[in-house]
């Protein structure tokens, strides 16, 4: 059940170049976010920005909540500017999340960039159920590369690939994955993703070249995340059409093969 509230920012810090990590206290939402779920966060002393911002959830425990997030503009500006103590209006968990997959499968966890955010807490989970896991982590160079401590910290396989080759795998992510699928077969392979729209759309056309089912998190614009200002919609296929789904409400996670990625880039 979402609740909407006021946090108190815990801890922040800065973990590269305009990309940060907050804590803020939410003690209702233990127990209750599925992964990929998000929380729209806002401020309690101004109306400037008048909306919130959708904001993954990182990570959770008994007594807060976690955001990891990039600074692109005025929103998240002011945001990463908040100081321990200051407090948010968050309104949260919201959105579906990932699905477990079948049994017996190797699930292949691909994130580019600041999309880690949407995948630790699934990662987290898949751990917990025993699942075979992988995770292909991508960023344009190695002083981008986020989330590699704390995926090391839960004792996942964790492969690295950076744009110029600074570290790891030189080339993109979604190579990476490709690379994986085709050379070292995986058992069951079932992927999950979230990062830059081109890079989910390219990830898409690897699994689905393989028949590898897919899930990926969308990070959409969005006014209300409540399903009622429809500016957050994505198109999607269904009986050889194509309509449109929220992401704040049917998404954010969605199976990759339904969206009509043409249309998003």
């Amino acid at each position: 059940m979402r609740r909407d509230t006021t946090a108190i920012i815990l801890e922040k810090k800065e973990v590269a170049r305009d990309h940060f990590r907050m804590r803020m206290s939410c003690s209702w939402c233990a127990g209750i976010v599925r992964p990929g779920q998000f929380a729209h966060v806002g401020f309690t002393d101004t109306d400037d920005p008048l909306l919130r911002r959708p904001y993954s959830i990182y990570r959770i425990d008994a007594q807060s909540l976690e955001i990891l997030f990039q600074v692109v503009g005025e929103g998240s500006r002011m945001l990463a500017e908040r100081q321990v103590g200051d407090t948010l209006s968050v309104l949260a968990p919201l959105g579906t999340g990932f699905g477990l997959p079948p049994t017996e499968s190797t699930a292949l966890v691909v994130g580019g960039g600041v999309g880690m955010a949407s995948l630790f807490l699934l990662v987290e989970r898949l751990m917990e159920a025993d699942v075979a896991t992988r995770v292909l982590l991508g960023a344009r160079s190695a002083n981008f590369l986020l989330c590699r401590a704390d995926l090391d910290g839960l004792g996942v396989r964790v492969d690295v690939a950076t744009d110029d080759g600074s570290e790891g795998f030189h080339g993109f992510v979604t190579d990476l994955a490709a690379h994986v699928l085709d050379d070292e077969k995986p058992q069951n392979p079932y992927a999950y993703a979230c990062g830059p729209t081109a890079m989910m759309c390219a990830l898409s056309k690897v699994t689905s070249d393989r028949s590898v089912p897919t899930e990926v998190a969308l990070e959409n614009r969005m006014g209300c995340a409540m399903g009622v200002c429809l500016g957050c919609v994505v198109p999607v296929a269904v009986d050889g059409g194509i309509v449109y789904e929220r992401v704040c409400t049917e998404g954010p996670v969605l199976d990759a093969s339904r969206v009509v990625w043409e249309y998003r880039l």
